[in-house]
């Protein structure tokens, strides 16, 4: 089996088990409070990837401790989620982190000096306009099913720029340690964090643990290992077998399979703010993306 073949297979699972994540994560947190739910998440995945982590032996230097402080930044991305997502629709969830690769760019430009030509700053631009389209959709198409609540598409926005902060900062410590370290540290602190955090809500909230029916467990289980765990170490495999323009194809694939997941578990319907919203975003990318 070639490279090619190993990324779009490699590519097309990871964005079926993403994809899904959206609507599944949406389910469970109706019973299961966000924190407890994030919480019980990374410990699942934690746990899964602890023997992997130790036979790497990584070195617990300044560097080591400084990535340690930079994984805060997606565990908030993951709790913001994890609010954002109960109160939004699945799909406009998903949909919002295609907007990822437009932030890192503005990120990469400000922070770094990241020099762009005059296309490009336009080609964003209009990635911009696309996702700040879905983001206010509560606000265009008032008492229309399924565009979403204001609040949580804007916690999902700063969830957004908490992970694009990240995947630029992170990418000068992918010289020293591998992706499975990277990974496993990020699962470890957001682990840590809303161990903490779930506390507020065992004394706010009903003991909801004695409540859990199968569909609960199930969502846990689905997106601890497959979501989580999965997600993550098939992304590793793309980078190594994928170039760009293959790897990018990731960042369609996701919203739609977001949006058949959330039909068929939660019946949300693609409505036409979203539809023309996501497809600004995906023209964008895809301009971004092949400019040379």
């Amino acid at each position: 089996m070639s490279n090619k073949t190993k990324a779009i297979l490699v590519i097309l699972f990871g964005s079926i088990f993403g994809g899904a994540a959206s609507p599944v994560i949406k389910i469970a947190i109706q019973e299961i409070p966000p924190f407890s739910f994030s919480f019980i998440r990374f410990f699942i995945a934690s746990v899964f990837l602890l023997p992997m982590f130790i036979k790497q032996k990584p070195k617990f230097d300044s560097d080591f401790r400084k990535l340690i402080l930079l994984s805060l930044l997606p565990t908030i991305n993951i709790g913001l989620f994890a609010i954002g997502v109960k109160l939004t629709t699945a799909s406009i969830a998903q949909m919002l982190y295609a907007g990822v690769p437009i932030i890192v760019g503005l990120i990469g430009y400000f922070l770094f000096g990241y020099r762009m030509k005059i296309q490009r700053w336009i080609y964003i631009s209009l990635g911009l306009f696309g996702v700040l389209l879905v983001t206010i959709l509560p606000l265009i198409q008032k008492n229309v099913p399924f565009t979403g609540d204001l609040k949580g598409n804007l916690l999902i926005i700063l969830g957004v720029m908490c992970w694009s902060l990240y995947a630029v900062l992170s990418k000068q410590y992918q010289k020293k340690y591998n992706p499975l370290v990277i990974t496993s540290l990020f699962f470890f602190t957001a682990t840590i964090v809303f161990f903490f955090l779930s506390f507020f809500e065992f004394s706010l909230a009903y003991p909801w643990w004695l409540a859990l029916d199968t569909g609960s467990l199930v969502s846990i289980l689905y997106v601890s290992l497959f979501a989580t765990v999965g997600v993550y170490m098939l992304n590793q495999y793309s980078y190594k077998y994928a170039n760009p323009v293959i790897g990018s194809f990731s960042l369609y694939l996701l919203p739609v399979f977001a949006y058949f997941s959330a039909y068929i578990l939660l019946g949300e319907k693609l409505t036409a703010g979203l539809f023309i919203g996501t497809v600004i975003v995906f023209i964008s990318i895809a301009l971004t993306t092949y400019a040379k």
